[in-house]
């Protein structure tokens, strides 16, 4: 599988759904790999739009392959970024693997903590990164 530890899926206080570590993670520590017989690549051109979308949104973009988004097979899928301005606890790691980067733990993962990655790992990341930005109506 891309993820290599312990997860769960549940729900994310910054987007959705979001991966969570089941087990404390060193620093340097693999989190994923691209694995061909799980995760894919998926050309764009010519879809229709809302499966364009829907592989936009759960898939990640690679400048080295324009045109293509590549889809993770797994619970990766779920993998949120950071608030703007907070720090990832996900980075990619010089390494390659099929010509992906693997991802590794910045800094030591708690266990419970939601992985969150760099926007650096996917060349969508500014659409992705919208509802983010947007205001958020202040409590009365």
């Amino acid at each position: 599988m891309g993820l290599q530890i312990p997860h769960r899926i549940a729900t994310s206080a910054i987007h959705g759904q979001g991966v969570f570590s089941l087990a404390a993670q060193q620093r340097g520590s693999l989190l994923w790999c691209f694995e061909p017989e799980v995760d894919r690549f998926m050309r764009l051109e010519g879809l229709p739009e809302r499966q364009r979308q829907d592989l936009l949104h759960y898939g990640y973009t690679n400048p080295r392959r324009p045109g293509w988004v590549i889809v993770c097979g797994d619970s990766a899928r779920f993998w949120n970024f950071p608030p703007p301005g907070e720090p990832a606890n996900a980075v990619l790691s010089p390494r390659t693997v099929h010509g992906e980067h693997l991802v590794i733990a910045a800094r030591r993962i708690e266990s419970g903590e939601e992985l969150l990655i760099e926007p650096a790992s996917d060349a969508d990341y500014a659409r992705k990164l919208v509802h983010l930005l947007e205001p958020r109506p202040v409590p009365c």
